[in-house]
């Protein structure tokens, strides 16, 4: 029992004389940082919208926009701070009808504009902009899509234009800006 006692007390003393020596090692001085975390979400809360745009060309387009399960984070390093950027996706559905009649639907996700030598951007984009160019849409709509990769701080840019059969094209748009 007494070599019990006197190995406890040899272990409390180890102990504390290492706890001791590490005080001195600091010198006071603390090692402690202090960092906070501000986690932002885009956009703040839930969308649900739907437009509908009547042209004097007989065409009307249905664009209804709602936020999706889709989330991208991208971390932002500033003095002191991390900034969590939470990106929320959009699901985006598209109805354009002619003298009433329905002539094009199309839900627009990435994979109908996705290029399989493009999945660096597409991995990481979100649908950010679905609109019509009431200034161009004179003969037929225009449609303006924009996805955006935060990660990359990169856009992608489309237009859709559609006749009076629902027969569309495709086109990319160079630049960031849609219009």
């Amino acid at each position: 029992m007494t070599v019990g006692v006197l190995l406890l007390t040899i272990i409390f003393c180890s102990v504390s004389e290492i706890r001791i020596s590490k005080e001195k090692q600091n010198n006071g001085a603390s090692i402690q940082r202090d960092f906070t975390l501000n986690v932002i979400e885009i956009p703040e809360g839930l969308a649900d919208i739907e437009v509908d745009t009547l042209l004097t060309n007989d065409f009307r387009i249905n664009i209804h926009n709602k936020t999706s399960a889709e989330r991208i984070s991208h971390l932002e390093y500033k003095a002191n701070s991390v900034v969590k950027n939470v990106y929320k996706g959009y699901a985006s559905d598209v109805k354009i009808y002619y003298k009433q009649q329905l002539v094009f639907e199309q839900p627009l996700e990435k994979s109908f504009f996705e290029k399989k030598d493009e999945s660096s951007f597409w991995d990481k984009a979100i649908l950010q902009t679905v609109e019509v160019d009431e200034l161009k849409s004179i003969d037929q709509p225009l449609i303006h899509i924009r996805f955006f990769n935060p990660v990359q701080d990169a856009f992608k840019a489309y237009q859709i234009r559609v006749d009076s059969e629902g027969v569309y094209t495709l086109q990319p748009i160079d630049g960031t800006h849609v219009s």
